[in-house]
């Protein structure tokens, strides 16, 4: 009879006994002797983000600029997910202010793409086994499955909304979008409420984002573990049970790659969301009143910063923030 209990398994196989964390969790590189981080593998993978956009979009526009008009090759890639961002994403909902936010919203767009990308790559077998890096440890993984990697970019974009609000609407404006759209006398239940959910907004940003970045990776790790572990039935049931979970793996990988542009997509869509909530406001134009000065409101655009404007979006603007809610 197998003696396959759980200290045989770790004294025998040794990534069966490593935590499926380990390859999510940050490490660090150099730290003090009190303790603390100086330099870890999540901010080296920050750094080769930022190296990398760095590098790639100054020598795209550089093409442009030298009157090569016509993009190919890798320059036609990243110029239709730049197209994207623009036309599908800010457009329908920023309108004519767009352009204004359009260098913050593709840094953070391809900033986070390009840290949910690099944390698939097999960087700990390169940077640790074939190169020796960090001692033999390697240097990997998916900053933003670190929450204070994904709560900057929220802090950020909280930022970049409230103080866009507050420069388009003026202090008094911005202030009174805290009654959520109700009487006055409703102020000690509205004020607080929308104090809230203006706090709420950056959590749940960070927290989508880091938590899909996360399950992926701990899923993966599991399952590579268990592939280990299974040997111990023998080679038939070995090589059976490892046929479905290199599938199951393979699969999961894939979607990971899905969900590192959607993740990308969802963190953007939301921010400019909250930018439009705050920023785009009723424009008087002389076609929106009646002969007798009646306003159009069907020509109204979204404004004051209450949720309830999401009704008011365009309807392609109003399906893809439903489907990035869900």
């Amino acid at each position: 009879m197998l003696d396959v209990s759980l200290a045989n398994l770790q004294a025998m196989l040794p990534l069966a006994a490593g935590s499926p964390l380990e390859h999510v969790v940050d490490h660090p590189i150099i730290q003090t002797d009190g303790g603390w981080y100086l330099l870890t593998n999540h901010m080296i993978m920050l750094l080769i983000s930022a190296a990398l956009m760095l590098l790639i979009f100054p020598a795209i526009t550089r093409r442009y600029r030298s009157g090569e008009m016509v993009p190919t090759g890798t320059r036609n890639f990243f110029e239709a997910i730049i197209l994207y961002v623009r036309n599908d994403i800010a457009k329908p909902v920023l309108g004519d202010e767009a352009d204004r936010f359009m260098p913050f919203l593709w840094t953070l767009f391809f900033f986070i793409l390009f840290n949910n990308l690099l944390g698939l790559l097999p960087l700990d077998v390169i940077t640790g086994q074939w190169l020796g890096l960090n001692h033999g440890h390697g240097i990997y993984g998916t900053a933003t499955a670190n929450l204070a990697v994904t709560g900057v970019l929220a802090i950020l974009s909280f930022l970049v909304w409230n103080v866009s609000g507050i420069r388009a609407n003026g202090m008094g404006k911005w202030a009174h979008h805290f009654l959520g759209g109700a009487p006055l006398y409703m102020a000690p239940v509205m004020v607080p409420v929308e104090i809230l959910g203006m706090f709420v907004k950056p959590f749940a940003l960070a927290i989508r984002l880091m938590a899909n970045m996360t399950a992926g990776h701990v899923l993966v790790a599991v399952l590579i573990g268990l592939s280990a572990v299974v040997w111990r039935l023998g080679t038939a049931g070995g090589v059976a049970i490892n046929g479905a979970i290199v599938a199951g793996t393979t699969a999961i990988m894939l979607l990971e790659l899905f969900v590192a542009f959607l993740q990308a997509y969802i963190f953007t869509f939301l921010t400019t969301l909250f930018i439009g909530q705050m920023v785009v406001h009723e424009h008087e134009h002389t076609e929106e009143h009646g002969e007798h000065g009646h306003h159009d409101e069907r020509h109204e655009n979204i404004g004051s910063g209450n949720l309830g404007d999401f009704a008011e979006l365009p309807e392609d603007a109003r399906r893809a923030g439903t489907g990035a809610a869900g």
